[in-house]
């Protein structure tokens, strides 16, 4: 064999993160699309909620369908930056999809709500 220098050792290995923000950098800075996500579909389904004249009546399309499709663009971003709470974007387009529907929403909430009830009533009951 030849006289060579030793090959330079090789630098120490560091984990994959495939771009993602550790856990020692801020939650906040790290799930912000998420959160504005969630922020905007309550928002949004509080401000139809609060504009509503009758709860069971079909909200006003101008207002509900543009807060729909910035809350879900919003998501869309969370999703994209693989933000690692996929529950907040997740709620906020529920909440700013139900906005759409708001009447059909509540009377199917309160039908569901009463029917557990009564479930539960005759389950103790028998």
């Amino acid at each position: 064999m030849a006289d060579r220098p030793a090959p330079a050792p090789a630098p120490p290995l560091r984990p994959h993160t495939d771009g993602v923000p550790g856990p020692s950098s801020n939650w906040f800075a790290a799930h912000v699309a998420g959160l504005i996500a969630l922020v905007m579909g309550v928002a949004g389904f509080a401000v139809v909620s609060l504009t509503t004249e009758k709860f069971w009546s079909t909200p006003d399309w101008r207002l509900t369908v543009p807060i729909l499709v910035a809350t879900a663009a919003a998501a869309t971003v969370s999703i994209v930056r693989r933000e690692r709470a996929v529950a907040l974007p997740l709620l906020g387009v529920g909440l700013a999809a139900a906005a759409v529907v708001l009447g059909w929403f509540l009377i199917t909430a309160i039908v569901v709500a009463v029917t557990a009830i009564v479930i539960l009533l005759l389950s103790h009951a028998m």
